[in-house]
């Protein structure tokens, strides 16, 4: 009887912890969010680090000092968020300067629809549509939407001064642990590298298939002649993270803005095939390919952990829940005790 009242006791305490830090980290999202975007940088250049650290000098038997290394990994960095925070601020800003052009537009392609929906004998009330879909309306969301993502990568200075301390602690973390529990079993050791391994090994594939994703789409929009086509393809790449549904929301604003500045219906056809063509090739061949199998999430855990950790971080969360939710189902499966929670996390 008291065995089961102390595991009774135990589960309640765990679910009491769980309620406390999810309140804690909604609580400070905005200290959060950067920490969490660095973790991913730094996951993801974690493995060039370390090449370039036990890289050997040619005609010597010295490898290239840590330092060098973590500058050549900076510059590298630094670079590539510099060219792609001037892509998407210039986008942004001509977006935003346009914005009162599109909403125009936008309203002259609806009046427009509607004609030819009435010539084919549907009467559908002008006020009607007015009421239930406002140009404005969808105008503002999308300006403020880009705007949040503006938002986000000015603090790409934080997110880069995070990411260098968190490679540098990387090269002695090992050291640091063992010297820290020297008694410590090490099964538990191999259960703790094992895991941070999966977690370097997801994020760093999800990552390169995601950026392959964004830039095969920029290359389609710019063959296209579509406006921005450097910013929907940050958006693809970041709406990849999201299984499913993330590949049709990215696509939605590619399409509208290929059907408001293009006079031919042709164009946002083919941007729509080309997003499904990008997205089922890397999505169903590249990706599964290399992924391997056991890091799949169901459709309804996709969809909870979308609407939970959006709610918990804000924006950024929605494009992370994923990954986020992969790495709490690795962890549980890790462990005996939790390994059935990982599984009903999981797909088929």
């Amino acid at each position: 009887m008291s065995s089961d009242m102390s595991r009774v006791t135990n589960v309640l305490l765990a679910i009491a912890a769980t309620f406390i830090v999810i309140a804690g980290l909604k609580a400070a999202s905005s200290f959060v969010v950067p920490v969490i975007l660095s973790l991913f940088v730094s996951i993801i250049l974690g493995p060039l680090y370390f090449f370039l650290a036990n890289l050997k000098v040619p005609k010597t038997d010295k490898t290239i000092p840590d330092w060098l290394a973590m500058i050549l990994v900076v510059v590298l960095m630094s670079g590539l968020f510099f060219l792609i925070g001037r892509l998407v601020g210039n986008s942004v800003e001509q977006f935003s300067a346009k914005l009162p052009e599109y909403e125009v537009m936008l309203r002259a392609k609806l009046a427009g629809a509607m004609a030819w929906l009435e010539g084919l004998g549907f009467n559908i009330p002008e006020a009607s549509l007015a009421e239930r879909f406002s140009p404005s309306t969808v105008m503002s969301l999308s300006a403020s939407v880009l705007n949040g993502l503006g938002g986000m990568l000015s603090n790409l200075f934080l997110i880069v001064l995070t990411s260098i301390f968190l490679l540098m602690e990387a090269s002695v973390f090992g050291e640091k642990m063992q010297r820290a529990f020297p008694n410590a079993e090490s099964k538990a050791h191999l259960g703790l590298s094992e895991v941070i391994e999966k977690i370097k090994r997801y994020a760093t594939i999800k990552s390169i298939v995601s950026l392959l994703t964004g830039a095969l789409i920029s290359i389609w929009l710019v063959i296209l002649d579509v406006e921005y086509p450097f910013l929907w393809g940050l958006v693809a790449f970041m709406f990849n993270f999201v299984p499913n549904i993330g590949s049709i929301i990215a696509a939605v604003p590619a399409v509208i803005m290929a059907w408001l500045t293009q006079d031919s219906i042709t164009t946002p056809l083919l941007v729509a095939a080309g997003y499904l063509t990008v997205n089922f090739v890397v999505g169903n061949i590249v990706e599964p390919k290399f992924m391997g199998k056991g890091l799949g999430l169901s459709t309804l855990v996709v969809f909870l952990s979308l609407l939970f950790w959006g709610w918990v971080l804000g924006p950024v969360g929605m494009l992370l829940s994923v990954p986020l939710t992969i790495i709490v189902k690795i962890i549980l499966d890790s462990n005996k005790e939790t390994q059935w929670i990982g599984i009903m996390l999981g797909d088929k």
